[in-house]
């Protein structure tokens, strides 16, 4: 059991470290704690405990979790290929957030029945299988956890068509894709939000999205939704759905943050009353990403805010105040519930009071963020324009901020320029 545990953090420690924090965690407990209770604590300590079923939709090659079984499909035989048999097994095990189905084979499959019983409550070190909606257990054990849930397995909703009123929240670059036909496409995900809450996105004919950009507020027919692999809603847009800006945005629910729940997503709006800079951190795949952490408060509670990747990088302000659409509480280390906000979620500044200005200047990328200097000073944006770039920005300034609503790139003449410059030396001989 232990060498799965470690593989759950073999990017952050040697074997020989982690067995070593294994008996230092099994003497710091007075040898009330055996092996596997040590390997938790210490997989908890790197950083990695155990998720929730919800967050099962992440990218790690492995996961623990704790689930209840809620079902069984009983034992199955197959023809293989080479005309041997086989035989397979389901168990639907659920929480709080969600179901998920683990999937055994051969000689795993024919021992369930005499394992394990309906409300068994297992834990779980496993990987994605063929399918995101299944895990393919690579260890698996009773425990004594609690957990309360529905025990009933829950059907899958076929996809709806429908018509919406939604605020793009996100939108990711388009990625190409082969359809079973063989041509070539490219489709581009997302988040988007209505009042009902936030969905994520995923838009088969990017040709719909043409000159929409994140705060667009859109009206759609013939959008299909439906129920996400681990609870929550997706929306699709595809060959038969139709969109068209609007002027109205569709009032997204907001959660106060004295009330949230750990292990969920929410919308919440607060204002940052502590930020420290962002630091860098290695992934498993070797890549650099950041993190920052903040507090955050509103009416009824101040929180610790941690940002991810770009987020992280964002030029923010104390005092400002931030809409976080599908951010997620957890407990932190500190036993506080935190709001974490990663790539599945979006950040919009919200502005304070307001004018209309037409600034003319260069966008600057400095160390501090992105900046618009001008001849009488300088004003935080957020911009793709690369650095030295000349640019007249139309929009909202509030505070140390300009908000964009457009951008008309200045091109200058460099012949004329270098004429007038030569004139001017001429003059001056």
């Amino acid at each position: 059991m232990v060498r799965y545990h470690y593989a759950l953090v073999d990017d952050l420690v040697s074997r020989e470290e982690f067995d070593r924090l294994i008996e230092k965690k099994i003497n710091d407990c007075g040898n009330l704690a055996d092996e596997t209770a040590a390997a938790l604590l210490v997989v908890k300590d790197l950083g990695r405990s155990h998720v929730k079923i919800r967050g099962l939709r992440g990218k790690s090659s492995l996961f623990c979790f704790y689930g209840k079984i809620i079902g069984f499909s009983g034992v199955k035989e197959f023809d293989r290929s080479d005309g041997e048999k086989g035989l397979v097994s389901r168990l639907t095990v659920a929480d709080e957030t969600g179901q998920v189905e683990l999937v055994f084979w051969d000689e795993q499959a024919a021992a369930l029945e005499d394992t394990f019983e309906i409300a068994d409550v297992v834990e779980i070190i496993g990987r994605h299988g063929k399918s995101i909606r299944e895990i393919m257990p690579l260890n698996l054990r009773k425990t004594c956890v609690d957990i309360d849930c529905v025990m009933e397995v829950k059907e899958r909703k076929p996809p709806e068509r429908t018509d919406l009123h939604l605020l793009i929240l996100s939108l990711a670059e388009p990625r190409p894709f082969t359809r079973r036909d063989g041509t070539g496409g490219e489709m581009v995900s997302g988040l988007v939000g209505d009042t009902n809450g936030t969905a994520r996105l995923l838009c088969w004919e990017s040709a719909l999205l043409s000159g929409v950009s994140p705060g667009t507020s859109i009206s759609v027919t013939g959008a299909l939704v439906k129920e996400g692999d681990y609870g929550g809603r997706e929306v699709i847009f595809d060959e038969e759905s139709h969109i068209s800006p609007v002027n109205t945005i569709p009032a997204i629910p907001v959660t106060p943050l004295g009330t949230l729940v750990p292990e969920q997503s929410f919308t919440v709006r607060g204002t940052i009353t502590k930020i420290l800079p962002a630091k860098p951190f290695t992934k498993r795949d070797g890549t650099t990403s950041w993190v920052r952490n903040l507090r955050f408060s509103d009416e009824s509670a101040e929180v610790p805010l941690v940002l991810w990747d770009a987020d992280a990088k964002r030029t923010l302000l104390s005092g400002e105040t931030l809409m976080l659409y599908n951010a997620y509480a957890k407990i932190g280390r500190s036993g506080e519930t935190e709001v974490s906000l990663g790539r599945s979620g979006a950040l919009f500044v919200v502005p304070g009071q307001t004018e209309k200005v037409r600034i003319e200047g260069v966008v600057l990328h400095v160390p501090e963020g992105t900046l618009l200097a001008t001849s009488e000073g300088s004003w935080l944006v957020e911009t793709k324009l690369p650095h030295g770039t000349h640019v007249i920005m139309t929009g909202l300034a509030s505070g140390k901020r300009v908000f964009c609503e457009s951008e008309e790139v200045v091109n200058h003449d460099h012949a004329a320029m270098k004429n007038d410059i030569s004139a001017f030396i001429r003059s001056l001989s």
